[in-house]
């Protein structure tokens, strides 16, 4: 049952991201703050009760698993040997250099040790998260940050295993530190293949299915599923979530899975980060200055060593100083590592007091931490924040790949213009995928999977989706992510067209009524009337929202208009098509103006247009003639360029 306590911290974390808004404090920071200010430490508003605890749970293995389908192992293939070799170093030298540190101060062993295990490790999603808003993910930074985010992460697994070993060290400590290794190897592997094998054919199996309300219970089902077996093998929950969502990053269903978590995940994290604010007492920290002190004194050892490292390897002193700024905290894995380190009484009196508190101020200081560490690293004159142009900017979305989505996708394919597409049918997803085209699996009503395609940064999008309630959903979610974005929606019917235009389409083109145009369009060919002429009657149809199709008839104002256009002179091009008369011979032989009544203004032929255009222009098949005249002149002047097979059938052009 619900208890209060989880409705209170529910309002805290909702003040508390409000409040830091506010003052322009990220999220993450934000929760941690508003749980120490109304936790048992302060104000005691509310506790940490059995409840709390389950879904602060839930929350870290929802996050970690978001987390490591971002991650991409295949994205971090090209630069993994040096990221390896960073993070390798930074994990053994932070513990070792702790440990040294603190036994020379005369703590034991295992304390000392332990406490390096609980140094070395950075937060995953708060620098993870504040790379990607700044869009340094691919860049060199972010790289860099991610090879050792990525190898701390892995390196818990062996650290959780042995939190035992220091706790109850023995005769056979050597066979001791072998088994659980080999235990974390063994677990690590078996869930690799769980989620790398298993997990993707089970999700291809759901979206082929093709039942919308099952992919949220199949992608529920792959993070808790995971979760159990990764307790069943011995793995802490949030690091079996993220082996998970690590190994199922190159899933073709993986951004959608993502998606369907986002909504939870981001209120059990609220829920997570708030829990584990609610753990510091400012007063027993300050009981315990010293030790305080020194665990920050460590941290800041931590980002000096960070910055060393990835200067030498990455053989850039910007991008050292950056790393180091931006990793010199303490993460959530910690925490959970800190519980078992607890239990098995590693830590002395003050000391977990002495941690919470360092780790909760440099995670709420990481985003200003950041801003110092850019300019410092510009100032060092390698500008390690360059990052090139990103190709989720300035595209098109295609939202719904079915015939009319995949012939829009080859064209913008064949005229270069970048572009993505996304469609919740599985089959339809592989035979665009079989063309080359990049398309997603996704159901593009979700908000998670319109900011995987860049929605925001998106110049325009198509929408084709079938199902009008998620059409209206796409355009409205799509409208308030990007104001600027030119939306042209596929409607299924024309008492769609005013609602859709309400939620912020700018275009409306409505299929039902579409036939009809080119059946009337197709008819004024037949009956002689001239194509420009039906051109225009094609385009005030919709530019009259297709009243006249509906009965209501058109306006005076835009039969007014109408009249106006039919009767001015216009501008065409037009090519010369092989076989055509007008093929091989000169203006002045075709005597354009005196047969035709249309003046012949320009000739593009090629790269660009042919100089003193007259009479003793020869046309060449591939020319283009700008054309200008009445909509008679102009259809009688096409029949001369095109050949004559073509004046015999109807025009089905379009406006």
């Amino acid at each position: 049952m619900l208890g209060a306590d989880v409705v209170v911290l529910l309002a805290v974390a909702a003040a508390g991201l409000l409040a830091g808004r506010l003052v322009r404090l990220p999220p993450i920071p934000a929760y941690l703050v508003a749980g120490v200010v109304a936790g048992p430490g302060v104000l005691h508003w509310v506790s940490r009760t059995e409840t709390v605890e389950q879904l602060a749970a839930v929350g870290v293995a929802l996050l970690l698993f978001g987390v490591g389908i971002e991650f991409s192992l295949d994205r971090l293939r090209l630069r993994a040997a040096r990221m390896a070799a960073t993070g390798a170093l930074q994990v053994a030298g932070t513990t070792a250099a702790t440990a040294a540190t603190l036994r020379l101060l005369g703590t034991p062993w295992a304390t000392a040790v332990f406490a390096g295990f609980l140094v070395s490790a950075s937060s995953t999603a708060i620098v993870f998260k504040e790379y990607a808003d700044a869009g340094e993910l691919d860049a060199p930074p972010g790289q860099a940050a991610a090879g050792i985010l990525l190898f701390q992460d892995l390196a818990l697994v062996p650290m959780m295993l042995l939190v035992p070993v220091l706790a109850h060290p023995g005769a056979h400590v050597l066979a001791s530190v072998g088994t659980a290794l080999l235990r974390a190897a063994v677990a690590v592997g078996a869930l690799l293949v769980l989620a790398r094998v298993v997990l993707p054919r089970a999700l291809a199996l759901v979206a082929r299915a093709r039942t919308p309300e099952l992919f949220p219970l199949a992608a529920f089902l792959a993070a808790f599923g995971t979760a159990w077996a990764a307790t069943a093998l011995g793995l802490a929950i949030p690091i079996g979530t993220f082996l998970a969502g690590l190994a199922l990053s190159g899933s073709p269903y993986a951004h959608h899975v993502f998606a369907e978590l986002l909504p939870l995940r981001d209120a059990f994290v609220a829920v997570f980060f708030t829990s584990v604010g609610m753990l510091l007492a400012p007063a027993e920290a300050l009981a315990h200055p010293a030790l305080a002190a020194g665990m920050l004194l460590l941290v800041v050892g931590k980002g000096v060593l960070i910055a060393a490292i990835v200067a030498l390897l990455w053989r850039s002193l910007g991008l050292g100083v950056l790393a180091g700024f931006a990793l010199a905290q303490i993460g959530e894995f910690s925490f959970v590592l800190s519980r078992t380190g607890v239990a098995a009484g590693l830590m002395p009196d003050g000391a977990e007091s002495a941690f919470l508190a360092v780790a909760i101020l440099t995670m709420a200081a990481t985003p200003l931490l950041l801003r110092v560490g850019r300019r410092l690293a510009e100032a060092a004159g390698a500008r390690p924040t360059a990052v090139p142009a990103s190709p989720l900017r300035d595209h098109v979305l295609v939202l719904g790949c079915g015939t009319t989505g995949q012939a829009v996708a080859r064209v913008l394919r064949e005229t270069g213009i970048p572009f993505l597409a996304v469609d919740l049918v599985a089959p339809v997803v592989e035979a665009a995928r079989a063309e080359n085209l990049p398309v997603r699996f996704g159901d593009a009503s979700r908000r998670g999977v319109l900011e995987e395609l860049g929605a925001p940064a998106a110049r325009a999008a198509v929408v084709t989706v079938g199902d009008p309630g998620a059409t209206r959903r796409i355009v409205s979610v799509l409208r308030q992510m990007n104001p600027r974005c030119r939306i042209i929606v596929r409607a299924q019917r024309v008492a769609e067209v005013e609602e859709l235009e309400r939620l912020g389409a700018d275009d409306v083109v409505p299929s039902e009524f579409e036939t009809s145009i080119e059946l009337f369009v197709r008819l004024l060919g037949h009956m002689g009337v001239p194509r420009h002429v039906a051109r225009v009657q094609e385009s005030l149809i919709r530019l009259d929202r297709y009243q006249a199709l509906r009965g209501v008839g058109a306006s005076a104002e835009l039969l007014a208009k109408a009249g106006q256009i039919i009767a001015g002179g216009i501008l065409e091009t037009a090519q010369v098509m092989e076989g055509s008369p007008a093929c091989g011979r000169t203006i002045g032989e075709l005597a354009i103006r005196q047969q035709t009544g249309a003046t012949v203004l320009s000739v593009v032929r090629g790269a660009g247009p042919v100089a003193e255009v007259g009479p003793g222009t020869r046309l060449e098949a591939g020319d283009f003639v700008v054309l200008y005249g009445e909509h008679e002149a102009i259809d009688r002047a096409l029949d001369v360029l095109e050949p004559p097979r073509d004046r015999r059938r109807p025009s089905t052009s379009g406006a």
